[in-house]
């Protein structure tokens, strides 16, 4: 008898995409059945007025630049109710936003899906009477969580997502347009005419005081520029800038400028910016892992200039108004994440590369062109306890 024998080979990317596109059709058909979804006008979007976000990312960088969203919706539709599920990272940015009426943290759906839809589906009863909209923003388009709108409740879905069969109106995401636009895309897909909103991250009085009282270390008069750096990564994409070169820039600075430096990082980047400093002719103060989020915001907001790698903390002394120099990839536009072409920032990149090496470091940028940037920057932007104060209140709540 002859033997016959059958290879199963793993399905292809492209075959596995056709699967879940023809699924994700399936199920929409399904719902459109028992529930007796229709299409909706523009005009029947712009009309919504309750809205649930779901923001369970856990990049910094991302929900700060999902806040421009908020203000746009809430000046587009004054009377309109905005609830965040939020992951507690969110929660942490989004605490003290005016343009928010409830941040609520719900369980992981990526570590428990059923208690996560069972939280979104009591937010959804608790809204106010009316048409329902469930929004992803950009950082917040994976298939589980358009799976958990579905599950959760009957509403309209719109925004970012890789299951767009499953949304009323998908977008479709252009990193050359930036992050902040592309939210703000969200609102005008409502219906709604809206401009360009910077990011913004708010406070309480409390916290201001307790980064006052950080500041307070420094033991420099008002008067002195206090420089914040941000010479550690989070960890999440390879832009490192060496040690040397930070070390130079604070000391020029320091020296030439009589500049004070504020260093801010997490608590596992404490001892790696402490050997930075060790050899400084002002070491400064370091407040790795000594904030939260809203103290953050607070201290940067009483600085007066930032350099910075690319990463979360550079993000939230722009929404707080810092000027500042940010370091960046060569390996990734940076019209997604940074203000290119904004007046109050340098954006310090070399010659775009296609990919980053294993061992890559921001070595095509110098120490004298962040210098040269940082000197212009205070120029224009000169220390003025004037200027922290108008910052502070902008973001006081």
């Amino acid at each position: 008898m002859r033997r016959f024998s059958c290879k199963i080979s793993a399905m292809s990317p492209s075959s596995s995409r056709f699967w879940k596109k023809a699924a994700f059709q399936t199920i929409a058909r399904a719902e459109q059945l028992l529930r007796g979804k229709h299409r909706f006008s523009a005009a029947d979007l712009s009309q919504i007025p309750n809205f649930l976000v779901l923001q369970q990312e856990s990049q910094l960088g991302s929900v700060v630049h999902a806040t421009p969203l908020y203000e746009a919706l809430k000046c587009a539709v004054p009377d309109a109710h905005i609830t965040v599920a939020a992951s507690p990272m969110a929660a942490a940015v989004l605490q003290r936003n005016p343009h928010i009426d409830r941040s609520v943290v719900t369980p992981n759906p990526f570590a428990d899906f059923r208690e996560a839809a069972r939280v979104l589906r009591a937010l959804f009863q608790s809204q106010p009477d009316g048409p329902q909209c469930m929004v992803t923003t950009i950082g917040n388009q994976r298939t589980r969580l358009a799976m958990l709108g579905l599950f959760a409740g009957d509403a309209i879905r719109i925004g970012y997502t890789l299951a767009p069969e499953l949304y009323d109106v998908p977008l479709c995401f252009d990193p050359e347009r930036g992050q902040i636009e592309g939210n703000l895309d969200i609102v005008r897909r409502l219906g709604h005419d809206v401009g360009f909103y910077e990011p913004r991250v708010f406070f309480t009085q409390r916290d201001a005081e307790r980064a006052a009282q950080h500041l307070e270390s420094l033991g420099a008069p008002l008067s002195v520029p206090r420089v914040a750096y941000v010479t550690q990564n989070s960890g999440g994409q390879r832009n490192q800038w060496s040690a040397e070169r930070f070390q130079q820039v604070v000391s020029i600075l320091s020296q030439q400028r009589q500049a004070v430096p504020i260093f801010l990082g997490t608590a596992g980047e404490a001892s790696t910016i402490e050997a930075l400093r060790r050899d400084l002719p002002d070491p400064g103060i370091s407040l790795a892992g000594r904030t939260t989020i809203s103290e953050l915001a607070a201290v940067l907001a009483q600085c007066d200039l930032v350099v910075s790698l690319d990463t979360g903390t550079f993000h939230v002394a722009r929404a707080v108004g810092l000027p500042g120099v940010v370091i960046s990839q060569a390996w990734k536009s940076p019209l997604e994440w940074l203000p290119v072409h904004h007046p109050r920032y340098r954006v310090m990149r070399g010659p775009t590369i296609s990919e980053a090496p294993p061992d890559y470091w921001i070595e095509e940028v110098s120490a004298d062109q962040v210098l040269k940037a940082a000197t212009e920057l205070m120029a224009s932007y000169p220390a003025d306890p004037a200027h922290r104060m108008e910052r502070l209140q902008h973001s006081l709540r």
